[in-house]
């Protein structure tokens, strides 16, 4: 009988640690307007991002100072990964989320390769 209590508490226990861990997971979202301080080659920049996110798919607008581009891809696992959709821009993201606030990665393009953060905007 005891072994039983003993069993069913252990499972109960780890239960709820998956639950919570599933649930943290599910919370995770890069949706909403970025911030971006850029490290580009000609100095820093800030730039930005706005996402909307349907589960791991991510599409939305990079604003550059060469103007706003569309943007799609996806985020998994605490990674976002996101390309531009015309093809002669040619721009890559590839980035981590820190905090549920901040992404830092790297943008690569005919440029070469440039390291950011971003930080989410707070909406009022």
């Amino acid at each position: 009988m005891r072994a039983s209590i003993v069993g069913l508490v252990v499972a109960v226990v780890i239960g709820t640690g998956v639950v919570q861990a599933q649930k943290g997971h599910a919370e995770a979202s890069v949706a909403g307007r970025w911030t971006m301080a850029v490290d580009s080659p000609h100095g820093a920049a800030e730039m930005g991002l706005t996402l909307s996110q349907d589960g791991s798919k991510v599409t939305g607008t990079f604003a550059s100072p060469h103007g706003d581009m569309p943007v799609q891809g996806e985020f998994a696992d605490g990674n976002l990964k996101l390309a531009t959709t015309s093809e002669e821009a040619g721009i890559t993201f590839s980035a981590k989320l820190k905090d549920k606030d901040t992404l830092t990665g790297y943008i690569s393009s005919s440029m070469g390769d440039m390291t950011f953060t971003a930080k989410r905007v707070a909406e009022k």
